[in-house]
């Protein structure tokens, strides 16, 4: 004999549905939703719970080779590539990129952070917002003064941004993108891209008729985020899909947004375009590298940031 329990669980679906039946409303209907809604409800928790355990897992995982490696060692017994410390882990378990501090995206994160320190110099100390002659005498993207032969500045404005949050959105972004596309094309060849789209995105703007100035790495950024999106749709594979699904989202979030926060929306589409381009016919590092042509390419990139960085720094157009 069992014994019946003297506190039953309410049944919160019947409830409801008698209340919206007594209202006129159909009560199949109405609980056939309550049904689903509770259902997706106790799947979206379990889900967060796996979520959770998957974060806080004590193990680290080899990203190399895939195998389970104690927490206190710092280079995998299977394959023998370092590994992680935790923090940057749980980073990646989290769906984020933890900086590389030796790959050329931290190396442009300086620069436009040297830059950015320029700016505020001679801004009177202000990271918040900065004036529009700063930003103009450092070399911002400007119609007039493109048209009048300054053309630098389809270049220089890449690495000048407007305020604080403005630069951390920016090299946040640039953290998640550009460390990816490092492993598929090297890093020569990366920088390359970054350098090229900025400036087409430039050009494009300038092309379109700016106006006022120009200024922010988001037209180079959405140049990668299009090189993704392009390099994926060629790989054709379920991964390249993937990526390539998730870029354009970002490309065109990424427009959305800039709706409404009145940014140059002309670049960022003129960048995702030719990183788009870029990623069609650019073949991945393991592909049959061409060495003198991405050797070239390698010189081009750093000499347009070199030169580009040097501008800003040290040459005040006025």
């Amino acid at each position: 004999m069992t014994q019946a329990d003297d506190n039953p669980k309410i049944d919160w679906i019947e409830i409801f549905t008698g209340l919206a039946g007594a209202l006129g409303f159909n009560k199949v209907r109405i609980r056939w939703k309550l049904m689903a809604w509770r259902d997706s409800w106790k799947s979206g928790k379990h889900q967060a719970r796996v979520a959770v355990e998957r974060v806080n897992y004590e193990h680290k995982i080899c990203p190399h080779c895939g195998t389970v490696q104690d927490q206190a060692l710092k280079v995998c017994s299977n394959c023998g590539q370092a590994l992680s410390p935790r923090f940057f882990e749980i980073l990646h378990r989290l769906g984020l990129v933890s900086p590389h501090f030796l790959s050329v995206s931290s190396l442009l994160t300086l620069a436009i952070g040297f830059c950015y320190l320029r700016t505020v110099i001679l801004n009177g100390g202000d990271p918040l917002a900065i004036d529009g002659e700063v930003l103009f005498a450092l070399g911002a993207n400007n119609t007039p003064a493109i048209r009048a032969g300054e053309w630098w500045r389809l270049s220089t404005y890449i690495f000048l941004h407007a305020g604080l949050w403005h630069i951390l959105f920016n090299l946040f972004a640039l953290q998640q993108v550009g460390p990816q596309l490092e492993e598929i094309f090297g890093r020569g060849r990366m920088l390359f891209f970054f350098m090229v789209t900025g400036i087409l995105a430039g050009w494009g703007s300038e092309l379109w008729g700016l106006y006022g100035v120009g200024i922010g790495a988001s037209g180079a950024l959405m140049g990668l985020i299009g090189l993704a999106a392009g390099w994926g749709h060629r790989e054709g594979t379920s991964m390249g899909r993937i990526i390539r699904d998730q870029m354009v989202k970002w490309g065109i979030y990424t427009i959305v947004f800039g709706f409404f926060i009145h940014a140059d929306n002309v670049a960022h589409a003129a960048g995702f375009i030719s990183g788009a381009l870029l990623g069609l016919v650019s073949r991945p590092r393991w592909e049959r590298p061409r060495v003198v042509l991405d050797g070239l390419m390698s010189l081009v990139g750093v000499g347009l940031a070199l030169g580009t960085v040097w501008l800003v720094l040290f040459s005040l157009h006025t």
